[in-house]
């Protein structure tokens, strides 16, 4: 029977602490391995998601909230770092897919993926209890930044809209004398404000340190919580809506950006701050968390390194295009470039399309994000669908509105992609393959390096390299940070 969220992987008639469940560092002498082997269920489940679907999935993974920021990016921290950044962790970020996945094919009787092994699952398998529970910290931290990055973002987006209509966009704000209720109107900012990008809704004092509940966070709720409910499947449709429109309105932007004229003087070879430069980029990359949940998912037929190393190049090209040219184009980009881009300062059509790509780009990412930490959650049997829903669905849309104003949305990106996005997409993967590649036995169904690197000895070393290069990155990170 087709398993659900909630049916936990059973590779041993044994329970969970019992000697059949064992991970592989655990056992002496391989009759623990064997025994797993002889009593994995294999599931009679057929993905349903297609090539375009697998695409559409990676790509809108890969084009989140970090995204937004990429041309303020440019602007402070430079032309060359960051394109160099860019490049460096998109092959390193594929590369970490490809190893996760063919980790994921080692498990016995899973070649062709036919077992619901979620992202901690491989790691309790290869590594015991206490990885998959530090796995599982980790993965629900770095989604729920993602998936609460994604929701400030889509709710200032829907607050722009709202503040063209009579009377402004609405938010009530909690204030020296309690809850007040305030208005922002988009037509009180400046020709020059506009232009500049500086047209922000409900713009404050950072140092104030306000909460606001705005309108257009309790629309984006009303419409994006629903879809959050859903399954992985029922998501598909969605996400290749999403798909189209990211491309179609990508290369509008592209289109207005080279119209309204690029000035060079915008942004520098080497810019002049890169505290936030590897933390947002990290973000950008964060495919991986895909990626179990995708294999299960998808259509035997379609091949594993096609659909991803595909999807990191459309990638790498709308990072190039979309937040280069952005920030060539616009004197102050905002942290989030289509506050700027709303603004009316670049067209009536550039404005539209700024509105259509925040619902269906990074609103779209919301369930995405929430889909993917349920299951997670819910895969192993360590909580049920509801128990699930709570934390990766309520608890961030509960939660987010704290993180509305004063740019805490770019802090937590920098912070949060060093700290959980560099263990869940980068370390972690990269460890636990280099860990299998040298102790299991069992020969993966996914060529990482297509034709080349056959040989254990040299797979060996260049996980080695991918590690270390990580780290270096993450470090990198972590000085600029403190700079």
């Amino acid at each position: 029977a087709m398993m659900d969220e909630t049916t936990p992987l059973q590779l041993s008639s044994s329970p969970p602490d019992s000697e059949g469940y064992r991970s592989l560092s655990d056992h002496e002498d391989g009759t623990a391995r064997e025994r797993s082997n002889s009593s994995v269920s294999i599931s009679n489940h057929k993905g349903t998601i297609g090539m375009i679907g697998s695409i559409s999935i990676a790509v809108n993974s890969l084009t989140g909230p970090a995204m937004l920021n990429l041309p303020n990016v440019f602007q402070t921290s430079g032309l060359i770092p960051t394109v160099f950044t860019i490049a460096f962790l998109c092959i390193l970020s594929t590369l970490c897919s490809l190893h996760m996945a063919d980790t994921i094919s080692k498990i016995p009787r899973n070649a062709h993926f036919h077992q619901d092994i979620e992202y901690s699952e491989a790691f309790r398998y290869f590594w015991g209890k206490k990885a998959f529970v530090f796995t599982q910290i980790a993965f629900f931290c770095c989604i729920s930044c993602l998936n609460v990055a994604s929701i400030v973002d889509t709710a200032q987006v829907v607050d722009q809209i709202l503040s063209r209509f009579s009377g402004g966009a609405v938010a009530f704000e909690w204030g020296k004398g309690g809850w007040e209720i305030i208005r922002w109107a988009a037509h009180n900012c400046t020709g020059e404000r506009l232009k500049n990008g500086a047209c922000i809704p409900f713009e404050a004092d950072t140092n104030a340190n306000p909460w606001m509940l705005t309108t257009g966070y309790l629309l984006s709720g009303m419409m994006f919580l629903p879809m959050s409910l859903m399954d992985l499947k029922e998501n598909t449709v969605f996400q290749v809506v999403g798909f189209v429109v990211l491309i179609v309105i990508s290369l509008q932007f592209v289109v207005s950006f080279l119209m309204n004229g690029i000035d060079f003087s915008n942004v520098s070879m080497w810019g002049e701050d890169w505290s936030d430069m590897f933390g947002v980029i990290l973000f950008n990359f964060a495919v991986v968390i895909v990626v179990p949940a995708w294999l299960y998912e998808r259509k035997p037929d379609v091949n594993v390194h096609s659909a991803l190393t595909n999807s990191s190049l459309i990638g790498f090209v709308l990072y190039i295009l979309v937040g280069g040219l952005g920030a060539l184009t616009m004197p102050n980009v905002a942290d989030n470039m289509l506050q700027s881009m709303m603004s009316g300062a670049f067209g009536k059509i550039t404005e539209v399309c700024s509105m259509v790509f925040a619902f269906f780009i990074i609103g779209l990412g919301i369930p995405l994000f929430s889909v993917l930490t349920r299951l997670n959650l819910t895969g192993s049997g360590l909580c049920t669908r509801g128990q699930a829903n709570i934390l990766a669905i309520y608890f961030p849309w509960g939660t987010a509105w704290l993180l509305y104003s004063g740019g805490r949305t770019t802090a937590l990106l920098g912070w949060g992609g060093i700290f959980f996005t560099s263990i869940v997409v980068f370390i972690a993967p990269l460890a636990l393959s280099l860990y299998v590649v040298c102790t299991s036995p069992n020969q993966g169904s996914v060529a990482v390096y297509r034709s080349y690197l056959q040989e254990k000895k040299h797979q060996q070393l260049a996980l080695l390299v991918l590690l270390g290069a990580s780290i270096i990155a993450i470090v990198l990170a972590v000085i600029s940070e403190f700079r």
